[in-house]
């Protein structure tokens, strides 16, 4: 079960990665850096970061690039005018301490140079703000304004013009107005008191997703706690345990300053140390290019069931995979002719609800289309490139996709795909994603990677993960009961094991086969905490919950009437849900 979408290099040219040394060029307190990621006889990709070394945000940037004889054929995260590159609708703005960045590919000539960064706002900057007021922040006068406690809010609007108010023991210590990607609004006060985090102009298609609130290193993640005025459940004020700001309300994150804090101590994201996600953290890791650095907030997601959404489904899951509407065969069974209405309806309910889609799958050897096995090996080559590139045209807004699945030789592979380009297959299916699909999590997905195979998954991905397409690994988990079961402390060695790779994870399909309710409940009990709390888990798929409507029998967790089994039960209540 899996997704595709990545760069594509000029078939038949040897890839290596470039030995050349970074390039860096300053303006003020803004620093950006050239790294070139990958190089072949023809052509290369290239990397730019914009850091933000001084005390107050940048609110906009321009780089002006050399090309030296070469020309750019794809760019993602800015826009490209003649050889100068500006940002995108989401990353206009780099807060004090941060950093942005875009990246793209160019065929012939020499490798492109920096040749000027101008920016407005930030330390010594002759221009205060954007002329788009929409992608900058503004702060409000206070007395209480720096201090010694340090407040980070990270946090998203969805029109670019919502106002957020931070307030510390009933003063506003600081206004905000948001970008519409998600970005660190920091802080320094000597207030302390109840923290409150408030949308003060809700109006029109306006909302607020707040992700996390960091007082002094302390992450306080804003699902975990009770009191949020500001949800939407049928009517304003109304609900609890969420990241989103619907209506003018807010979230209140207790007293930090003194230890406390409302969040429930069911749930432990805002204890389990520096995850993947927390990019505001500045996280260390091995990971040798974590492609795209906006992973959606830690979910646990679920699946369509027979082909539908439920109309139940939010009550549950904040995250969406199509089951089988997404494989190539069920879109394209007949070559050129696209069935695309399930897959619609699938991202339009996503949308409607402000949820990510995790896409699944691009480049699998089951559930492909028949006809593609009969092609030349060209012809091969040609149709996946023009379905991954439709599908990402299509769906331009996917968070997540599977993009390789089950390639192990004994698992699945789709021999077509190394038809088509030989060996290095994976990484060829890769850099097709990324080159489509550039604003997407890449991940590669597997079955018993957390089990028997672990070993020989590691060896045969290792490749593509070094060649720095492959964002994120996708674990599998219907097998850890059957034939035996798995204990806690195994899977715990497995998941640091198959972390040493250097990239995040996702438990990307669960279930429990299990009729015994009890022995269910067990084993839930058992293995969920560990994907939960381990750092390097950055989301977690159950693959379906109604009893008789999942791929085997004895892993529903609850009836089509709503009657949950006790495994059901306990996870919602770990979940606060």
């Amino acid at each position: 079960m899996t997704h595709l979408l990545h760069r594509k290099l000029m078939l038949g040219a040897a890839l290596f990665v470039s030995a050349q040394a970074a390039q860096a060029i300053t303006s003020g307190s803004a620093e950006a850096t050239l790294n070139v990621d990958n190089q072949w006889g023809s052509g290369y990709c290239a990397s730019v970061t914009i850091d933000n070394n001084g005390g107050s945000a940048i609110t906009d940037w321009t780089v002006g690039l050399d090309l030296n004889g070469s020309s750019i054929n794809n760019l993602w995260n800015g826009n490209l005018s003649g050889t100068s590159v500006t940002p995108a609708a989401h990353n206009a703005t780099i807060q004090a301490g941060n950093s942005t960045g875009f990246g793209f590919c160019a065929n012939g000539g020499s490798i492109a140079e920096l040749a000027s960064l101008d920016v407005a706002g930030g330390d010594g900057s002759s221009s205060s703000s954007s002329s788009d007021s929409s992608s900058s922040s503004s702060s409000s006068s206070s007395s209480d304004a720096g201090g010694d406690n340090s407040v980070t809010v990270r946090m998203s609007g969805v029109t670019g013009d919502e106002s957020v108010s931070l307030e510390i023991g009933g003063q506003t210590i600081e206004t905000w107005t948001l970008s519409v990607g998600m970005l660190d609004y920091t802080v320094s006060t000597n207030a302390t008191g109840e923290l409150r985090v408030a949308f003060t102009n809700d109006e029109g298609d306006r909302d607020v997703q707040v992700d996390y609130v960091i007082v002094n290193g302390v992450t306080y993640q804003a699902e975990d706690q009770q009191d949020n005025t500001g949800a939407w459940d049928g009517e304003c004020g109304a609900g609890s345990y969420s990241e989103m700001l619907h209506c003018s309300g807010s979230i209140g994150f207790g007293n930090p300053f003194d230890g406390s804090s409302s969040s429930s101590s069911s749930s432990s994201s805002s204890s389990s140390g520096c995850r993947w996600y927390d990019r505001g953290l500045n996280c260390s890791s091995s990971n040798p290019n974590p492609g795209n650095p906006d992973f959606p907030p830690f979910h646990v997601g679920n699946i369509t069931t027979n082909g539908q959404v439920r109309s139940d489904f939010m009550q549950y899951w904040d995250q969406i995979t199509p089951e089988n509407e997404g494989k190539w065969g069920s879109v394209e069974g007949t070559r050129d002719q696209y069935n695309w209405g399930p897959l619609d309806a699938i991202y339009d309910f996503a949308r409607a609800n402000g949820i990510p889609v995790k896409a699944h799958v691009l480049v699998w050897g089951s559930q492909r289309p028949g006809w593609i096995d009969s092609l030349s090996p060209a012809e091969q080559r040609a149709e996946i490139e023009e379905w991954i590139s439709d599908y990402c045209d299509r769906y331009p807004d996917t968070e997540m996709i599977d993009v390789v699945n089950e390639a192990l030789p004994s698992h699945a592979p789709a021999n077509y795909a190394e038809s088509a380009f030989g060996s290095d297959w994976i990484t060829e299916s890769f850099r097709l994603a990324r080159e489509h699909c550039p604003n997407a999590v890449l991940i590669y997905n597997d079955f018993n990677f957390m089990t028997w195979d672990t070993d020989a998954i590691i060896d045969m991905i290792r490749p593509a993960v070094n060649s720095g397409y492959v964002d994120a690994l996708g674990l599998q988990a219907h097998g850890l009961y059957n034939p035996r079961v798995w204990t806690g402390p195994e899977i715990e060695a497995k998941l640091d094991q198959i972390s040493e790779l250097g990239l995040p994870l996702y438990i990307s399909e669960y279930d429990i086969q299990e009729s015994n309710d009890q022995l269910q409940l067990e084993y839930m009990q058992t293995h969920f905490p560990i994907f939960y709390n381990h750092p390097n888990v950055v989301g977690i798929t159950l693959w379906g919950y109604i009893v008789g409507a999942t791929w085997r029998e004895g892993t529903g967790l609850m009836t089509s009437s709503g009657q949950q089994r006790p495994a059901m039960q306990w996870l919602m209540e770990y979940l606060n849900r």
